[in-house]
């Protein structure tokens, strides 16, 4: 199976609605994929596929101090040993002497436990988000959901990869195509890592090349080959020129330029009620028929790796 990942330095590049699109050609073109959605912060490829939900499980986070105020005495050897501020005196301490622990602020590191001189505090784990699965009209789909205010996003992210490969493998697909998170924290480096091919979509901007730049440099820490896809080129011409310098100058294939086209939320709007990828092509719709043209060269680049469904 070919693993193929949409990843980009930062958010708003253009890199769901090109993994959504590239999905609708893949499977048009007879490809059995599986597309896993790891921008557990803030999935958005089930929405553009318009992906019916089948079932989550729950995503199990790190522990929490829980005080039980039948054992609490109120001592406050707990908030001293907090490095967090975490633990703190309840609204009603004056009436019942209690300490409470703010479960937003408590880092889980268990400091507080031994210091109790009443056992009065256990650590008890918590829900960090969730894995949810969802069919398509291409095919499966595994995405997450990270709750608020948690950082487990990176282990989520492998989560959703190892579900996204286990259905892939009950489901004989060839190909798994994954809608990355922005930037080069832990999220992407779980996305990338272990994938046969990055497509990095940057735009014509001074931050789009410095973020490209980052992007490809964390590819090759990863051993990850890179493509390059400008999207939106025609916004700034002195950009998409420094976009196209940098992908010369660190030897990288530029799959093509696709043009800012208003239509291609649209597009996906047709695709999502039965129209044929086939009918998107025309000369009229410049993005999509682009975006076909980089998903062929893509394709093209993962078969020279070996065949897919290998």
């Amino acid at each position: 199976m070919r693993t193929i990942v949409f990843a980009s330095g930062k958010g708003g590049t253009g890199k769901t609605t090109l993994t959504a699109l590239a999905a609708h050609f893949a499977a048009a073109g007879g490809a059995p994929l599986v597309l896993a959605d790891c921008d557990v912060e803030a999935s958005n490829l089930p929405i553009a596929l318009r992906a019916v939900e089948t079932g989550c499980d729950a995503f199990a986070g790190g522990a929490k101090a829980v005080i039980d105020p039948e054992a609490c005495r109120g001592c406050g050897a707990c908030q001293v040993a907090c490095r967090f501020d975490a633990i703190g005196p309840s609204e009603e301490y004056f009436r019942d002497r209690t300490y409470v622990v703010d479960p937003w602020a408590c880092e889980g590191c268990g400091a507080c436990v031994p210091v109790c001189g009443d056992a009065a505090i256990r650590m008890e784990p918590s829900q960090a988000g969730e894995v949810c699965s969802a069919d398509t009209s291409v095919g499966a789909m595994v995405f997450g959901r990270l709750a608020p205010g948690e950082d487990l996003s990176g282990k989520l992210v492998t989560e959703v990869r190892t579900r996204a490969a286990r259905i892939a493998e009950e489901r004989g697909a060839s190909l798994m195509l994954i809608d990355g998170p922005p930037g080069v924290g832990c999220p992407a480096i779980a996305s990338v890592t272990g994938t046969d091919l990055l497509v990095a979509v940057a735009e014509p901007t001074l931050s789009g090349e410095h973020d490209l730049r980052r992007l490809v440099l964390l590819a090759r820490r990863l051993g990850t080959p890179v493509a390059v896809v400008l999207n939106k080129a025609d916004l700034s011409h002195s950009g998409a020129e420094r976009i196209r310098a940098l992908a010369a100058a660190e030897g990288l294939p530029l799959l093509g330029d696709v043009p800012f086209d208003p239509d291609l939320a649209g597009a996906l709007e047709r695709l999502a009620v039965g129209e044929p990828p086939d009918a998107l092509g025309d000369p009229g719709r410049q993005g999509t028929a682009a975006v076909r043209r980089i998903w062929f060269s893509v394709a093209e680049m993962a078969a020279a790796q070996g065949p897919l469904g290998e």
